[in-house]
């Protein structure tokens, strides 16, 4: 190969390094940031599964039987478990956003939605206090339903 190939072949190198950097920018431009519509298909997911789990009468003898504690170390888990999913999952088109530094937009909406939602639907239903007739009871339902709930809202908005 004479020189003058090798020259040619450098510059198409460096000219494709260029491309390839500036489509790498524009896909790292387009994820998309947290906005109205991931706002309401976390509301919408959380609806779809936690209606229900909190029909069931299965989930309401299970948080019956639940200590303060296991509702605590449950609630942990839940907020645990969307932490790793949310950092550690391969969601190409989010945007990262942080609260203070370190916590997730999403975790922190995923998660007070679907506690509201799992709280509302209790109260939609007549459950409580129809059935479930003390707070105490009511709270570990709340957290119970918040496991299920917590997988619609997060697993909807993150297929789309």
């Amino acid at each position: 190969m004479e020189k003058r190939d090798i020259e040619k072949i450098e510059k198409e190198l460096i000219s494709l390094d260029k491309k390839i950097s500036k489509v790498a920018e524009n896909i790292e431009n387009k994820k998309k940031r947290f906005n109205f519509n991931d706002f309401i298909q976390e509301i919408a997911g959380a609806i779809i599964l936690a209606f229900p789990f909190a029909a069931n009468a299965d989930i309401w003898e299970i948080s019956k039987a639940m200590s303060k504690l296991h509702a605590f170390i449950l609630l942990i888990l839940i907020i645990f478990g969307l932490f790793i999913f949310i950092n550690y999952s391969n969601l190409g088109n989010w945007k990262v956003q942080n609260l203070a530094g370190f916590l997730p937009l999403r975790l922190v909406t995923s998660f007070f939605i679907s506690l509201t939602v799992s709280a509302i639907s209790l109260l939609v239903l007549g459950i409580y206090p129809g059935i479930i007739d003390n707070t105490d009871w009511f709270i570990k339902t709340v957290i119970l339903v918040t496991l299920f709930s917590v997988i619609g809202s997060i697993g909807l908005d993150a297929a789309k």
